[in-house]
């Protein structure tokens, strides 16, 4: 089940659109008008950052954040870097 509000330090998953990703809720805020926002750090991706919305996120257990992490593992062996 989906929160309401995913508080900071949750393990979530964007979903929807071209891409899906792993990752971990960094800073809650909301806009000026009234809107709810998330900024969210990518797992495959040190430090990248982006703000996505309530409806673009849900949340994720640790089975699939450790099967997304190993494949991330593989994919970053196979590119050789």
């Amino acid at each position: 089940m989906k929160p309401d509000v995913f508080e900071i330090g949750s393990r979530v998953r964007k979903v929807g659109g071209s891409y899906q990703a792993n990752g971990t809720v960094v800073a809650a805020f909301k806009t000026r008008a009234g809107k709810q926002r998330y900024v969210f750090e990518f797992d495959g991706f040190a430090g990248m950052l982006h703000i996505f919305n309530h409806e673009q996120l849900e949340p994720i257990n640790e089975s699939q954040s450790e099967t997304m992490r190993k494949a991330l593992i593989e994919l970053r062996n196979l590119l050789g870097r």
